[in-house]
This record gives structure tokens, C-alpha cells and sequence, in this order.
């Protein structure tokens, strides 16, 4: 899914021709120890951060304290993107631009979780149900046929492998776990766990 979706347009930014007090004033707006660095053509520049400051005098220029990052995504790039450069990467932010270097925003791993809880339908009020298949084609499918024919919406589908098998989540849109685990029952389905989940948003 497209990382735009999740973009925080609200992050702390200066130019490189500003002082090292007034980056030290946006940290502190905005609550973090980083500055996004443009330049006069408002294109991004790079990264201030605070760490990198500690000893400098406050009103030297950001510009020699700048550092362009390995990694940073377009505004077309995916969520999982971002997750997996953040990862990678170990940095705590990635920048985010658009066709013109611009930043329009960035993503924080605060962002990057809120968007693995959606895709995860953890928002919503539904059922889950967890169970293990073997990792071949066709499985899965047999379960989604089953909730698809007894008219159960599915709001979510997660799989992680486990050595030969898929351990599964599925999220359904029902309110009531016991009648969803009676159609899996029906249909001689064995699962692990079926919980219903309020959501919270």
C-alpha cells in the first residue's frame, strides 16, 4: 500500500542557511531530536541531528552540520517499503518526497506501526481467526471460499511461514466468534484460535 496514505506532514524543517538555535526551537516544537534541512530552492537537503549539534556554537549556520541520508522513499513508495528501510537502515526517520525533491512529509516508525495496525484491520470490530496451513497453493483459498459462500466479509489476511506451513490470521467482519467457528467446524477447518476483537479507532 501506497506510504503516502500514512505521510506526517507535521515535522520539523529549516533551511540551510538558518541558525543552529532556530533548528533547536523546532526540535523542540515538534518534539524530536531531528530537523528536516532544505535548501533555498526548497528541495530537501538532508538531516540535522541533534546529536550531531551538542557542542556548536548556537548561532553557526545548519548547513555544515547537514548529513543526506542512504535511505529515504518517494511519495509513491510502499508502506512496506518504508518499513523494511527503516529497518535496515536503523534510523528512526525516513523523509519522504515527491517528483520535485520536495519533502511533503515523513514517516516515523510511530507512522509505520499505525499503518501495520490498519492492514492488520486491528481498528476494526470483527473476528479473528488464527490457524496454520500448509504452504502450498490452493490452502488458503479453501478457507476464503468457505467464508466467501457463508457470506463473511474478510477484512484483513496476515501469513507469516513457518518452516513447511503458513501460520494464518484472518480477520472477518462478524460480531460473534462462536458462529464463525461453527461453519469452520462444518467444514472440517481446524483452527487455533477464533477471539473476537473490538477495535479501537
Amino acid at each position: 500500500m501506497k506510504a503516502v496514505r500514512w505521510v506526517n506532514t507535521f515535522f520539523p524543517k529549516v533551511k540551510n542557511t538558518q541558525t543552529i538555535t532556530e533548528a533547536l526551537h523546532e526540535m523542540r516544537k515538534h518534539s524530536c531530536d531531528y530537523c528536516i534541512v532544505i535548501d533555498d530552492d526548497g528541495k530537501f537537503d538532508g538531516l540535522l541531528h541533534k546529536s550531531v549539534i551538542k557542542e556548536v556554537e548556537m548561532e553557526e549556520k545548519v548547513g555544515p552540520y547537514v548529513v543526506f541520508p542512504d535511505f529515504y522513499i518517494v511519495e509513491d513508495s510502499t508502506i512496506e517499503e518504508a518499513a523494511m528501510m527503516l529497518i535496515e537502515n536503523k534510523e528512526t526517520i525516513l523523509p519522504v518526497v515527491n517528483s520535485n525533491s520536495e519533502v511533503i512529509g515523513v514517516l516515523t516508525i510511530q507512522e509505520v506501526l499505525e499503518a501495520m495496525t490498519e492492514m492488520a484491520a486491528m481498528d476494526e470490530h470483527g473476528v479473528r481467526i488464527n490457524l496454520t496451513l500448509p504452504d502450498k497453493p490452493g490452502e488458503l483459498n479453501k478457507i476464503i471460499d468457505v467464508l466467501a459462500n457463508n457470506k463473511i466479509n474478510i477484512l484483513s489476511i496476515l501469513t507469516i511461514k513457518d518452516g513447511d506451513s503458513r501460520l494464518v490470521s484472518i480477520k472477518v467482519d462478524s460480531k460473534d466468534a462462536e458462529s464463525v467457528a461453527s461453519i469452520l467446524e462444518i467444514y472440517e477447518i481446524p483452527y487455533e484460535s477464533i477471539v473476537e476483537e473490538e477495535g479501537f479507532f
